[in-house]
């Protein structure tokens, strides 16, 4: 994955509440299976693998987090265990039309975890980080992107 795209998602998890948290990782398998896929068809096999493996350590962050009490983890904790076998079954076989099946997955859930995280209004998970603030300004024949971070003088560590 290219480092820019990780950045992007490395911002958004700063930023993020808990239900936009699995949104974006959601979104960041969905990338990595993408690029591993890619990867593997254009005979790339280590960076096929290093994606592939991203993805797998995603997948397995996501199993590590449900809450166990609820009966809808043990569903979706099934659905992670299948996508899983089916990363590992396809970079062992050099078989990426298998990625599919793990990717089919976390495209049919997305949406719902989406709208969770439309409707949640809870406090960023992480604390004590930097504000990034985005926009476009148009200038005469152009368009600007602009990114801004408001550095806090209370930023870090705390005694």
């Amino acid at each position: 994955m290219e480092k820019s795209k990780l950045q992007e998602f490395a911002a958004r998890v700063t930023q993020a509440n808990r239900s936009e948290l699995v949104v974006v990782i959601y979104e960041a398998v969905l990338a990595s299976i993408a690029e591993g896929k890619r990867c593997l068809t254009e005979e790339q096999i280590e960076e096929a693998r290093l994606e592939i493996s991203r993805a797998r350590s995603l997948i397995t962050e996501l199993m590590g987090s449900l809450d166990m009490q609820y009966g809808i983890s043990h569903y979706l904790r099934q659905l992670y265990i299948f996508a899983y076998h089916e990363l590992c079954h396809g970079i062992a076989m050099r078989q990426p039309e298998l990625f599919d099946h793990a990717s089919d997955i976390f495209e049919k859930l997305l949406p719902s975890f989406q709208e969770v995280a439309k409707q949640d209004d809870s406090e960023a998970v992480m604390q004590n980080v930097q504000t990034i603030y985005a926009g476009l300004t148009y200038g005469r024949g152009t368009l600007n992107e602009t990114i801004g971070v408001e550095v806090d003088t209370n930023r870090g560590f705390q005694a």
